[in-house]
């Protein structure tokens, strides 16, 4: 059994009492037995503005294209940029989450997805002027 936590360490290089518990209680599932603990550092997530300005971007897109939807778009340029092995029982694509990258990785993917539209005809001179403020 893997069980994945996050949390913020404080200042003084201690992790809140309530995630404590919770390890202290995971430990007793597993009393005689070896584990191993392995701590890394959250990559930084996509910042709310990158977010704003992706789906900005694909509301004018699936405009000038002709989506019904920016989901629409969105769901295509996915499975077309983040494709992953198909499922191996039902053979059905599969795709990495956005909602999965990190901030850097997020950049590369909206730039190769202005890129793609772009490549595919669509038009956004407006973009820009589309953003909420």
């Amino acid at each position: 059994m893997e069980t994945t936590l996050t949390a913020r360490v404080d200042e003084t290089g201690h992790l809140p009492l309530q995630v404590r518990r919770r390890i202290a209680t995971l430990l007793l599932r597993h009393k005689g037995h070896d584990v191993t603990v392995t701590l890394t550092r959250t990559a930084p997530a996509r910042s709310t503005s990158a977010n704003r300005r992706y789906w900005s971007m694909l509301r004018v897109a699936a405009e000038s294209l002709g989506y019904d939807s920016a989901n629409d778009l969105h769901s295509g340029l996915a499975l077309r940029l983040l494709r992953i092995e198909d499922d191996p029982i039902m053979g059905t694509p599969r795709r990495t989450s956005t909602a999965s990258l990190d901030s850097a990785a997020f950049v590369v993917y909206a730039d190769a997805a202005m890129r793609l539209l772009i490549e595919h005809g669509a038009d956004l001179s407006d973009w820009d002027r589309a953003e909420p403020a």
